[in-house]
C-alpha cells in the first residue's frame, strides 16, 4: 500500500507540468471567451483590412504550440528524472545504467559518470546550468513572442491612429460638400479606431499575459528539475566523486549485480532458444512423416512403378543388360 501512494506521488509530480499548462490554458479560453462575447473580436479579425491581427493570432498560436511541446518534453525529463533520484537512492551514481542521450537527464547523468571515471574536476552548478541550456532557450522563445506581440498591438495602435486620422481629415475636407465622401472618410476614421484599440488588446493579452505565463510555467519547471538532479547528486552520490575503498566496494557490486542480470538474461535466451530449436525439430519429424506418407499414398508413383515394370518386360534382353536396367522390386 505505501509503495502504490509513494508511486502515484510520483507521477503527480512528473505531471505537474503539462497539468499547470492545461490549467492556464482552460482560464486563458475561459477569459478570452468573455472577451470575444463582449467585443466580438473574431468577426474583426476576419474584417481586418491591414492584416495586423493575423499577424498577431499566428504569432500567438506558434508561441502556444512551442510551450505545448515543451510541456510534455518537460513531462518526460521529470519522469525519467524522479525514477534516477529513486536509483540514486538505492545505488549512487553508478547504479544507473547508461541510456541514449534523448533527455536532458540522462545526458546529465552521462556527464556525471564520465567525470567520475576519468578522474575529473566537477562544478555541478556549471554542468547543471550547461545541460539544461536549451529548455531555457525555449521558454525564453516563448517570452520573446509574448513581447513581440506585445510591440505588434503597439504598431498596430500607431497604424490605426493615422488611419483614424486620415480618415477625419479626409471627412473634415468633404464636410458641406460631398455627403458620400464625408461618410466614407468617418468610416474610415471608425476602422482605424478599431484597429488601434482591437490590435493593442490582443497583444497585451495574448502576448502580455497568455504567453508569458505559459513561459513562466515551462521556465520554472525546468529550475525545479535542475534543483531536483542537484539535490539528487549532493545527497546521494556525492561521495561517489570521492575515492574511497567503500566506493570502491559499492562500484565493485554494482558492477557485480549488473553481470548477474546479463548473465540471467542471457540464461532465459538460451533456454527460449532450446525450446524454439526442440519446437523446430518436433516440426521437422512431423513434415517428413507426412511427406513420407504422401508419397507412399500418391498414385502417380503406383503408375510409374507399373509402366517400369511393363518396359522391363517388354525391353530386349540386351538392352536392359546395356542400361543395367532394375526391376524396383
Amino acid at each position: 500500500m505505501a509503495n502504490n501512494q509513494y508511486q502515484r506521488s510520483i507521477d503527480q509530480r512528473g505531471l505537474k507540468t503539462l497539468a499547470l499548462w492545461g490549467a492556464w490554458t482552460v482560464a486563458s479560453v475561459t477569459v478570452f471567451g468573455m472577451m470575444y462575447r463582449q467585443a466580438d473580436i473574431l468577426h474583426f479579425v476576419e474584417q481586418d483590412s491591414t492584416r495586423i491581427t493575423w499577424i498577431i493570432a499566428g504569432m500567438f498560436v506558434l508561441g502556444v504550440l512551442v510551450s505545448f511541446v515543451q510541456a510534455i518534453m518537460m513531462t518526460s525529463e521529470w519522469t525519467r528524472g524522479i525514477r534516477i533520484e529513486t536509483l540514486m537512492k538505492r545505488d549512487g551514481l553508478m547504479g544507473i545504467k547508461r541510456r541514449r542521450e534523448r533527455l536532458l537527464v540522462d545526458r546529465f547523468i552521462t556527464s556525471l559518470q564520465t567525470i567520475l571515471e576519468r578522474n575529473g574536476r566537477l562544478d555541478i552548478e556549471s554542468l547543471v546550468d550547461v545541460e539544461f541550456s536549451s529548455q531555457h532557450r525555449i521558454s525564453q522563445f516563448v517570452g520573446l513572442l509574448g513581447n513581440l506581440l506585445i510591440t505588434m498591438g503597439l504598431i498596430g495602435t500607431v497604424l490605426g491612429m493615422t488611419l483614424t486620422m486620415n480618415g477625419l481629415n479626409g471627412a473634415l475636407g468633404s464636410l458641406g460638400e460631398n455627403e458620400d465622401l464625408l461618410m466614407e472618410g468617418l468610416r474610415s476614421a471608425m476602422a482605424g479606431m478599431g484597429v488601434a484599440f482591437y490590435t493593442t488588446l490582443l497583444g497585451s493579452v495574448l502576448g502580455g499575459v497568455i504567453l508569458r505565463v505559459y513561459s513562466w510555467i515551462t521556465d520554472a519547471s525546468v529550475n525545479s528539475l535542475q534543483d531536483l538532479m542537484l539535490r539528487s547528486f549532493l545527497v546521494h552520490a556525492s561521495a561517489d566523486m570521492e575515492p574511497s575503498a567503500e566506493r570502491d566496494l559499492r562500484m565493485y557490486g554494482v558492477g557485480i549485480a549488473r553481470l548477474q542480470e546479463n548473465l540471467s538474461l542471457l540464461q532465459q535466451a538460451m533456454q527460449a532458444s532450446r525450446e524454439e530449436m526442440r519446437h523446430m525439430s518436433e516440426d521437422a519429424l512431423k513434415l517428413h512423416a507426412e511427406f513420407k506418407q504422401m508419397a507412399e499414398e500418391d498414385p502417380v508413383r503406383d503408375l510409374a512403378i507399373s509402366h517400369a515394370r511393363y518396359a522391363y518386360a517388354v525391353r530386349p534382353g540386351w538392352l536392359a543388360r546395356l542400361f543395367s536396367f532394375r526391376s524396383p522390386e
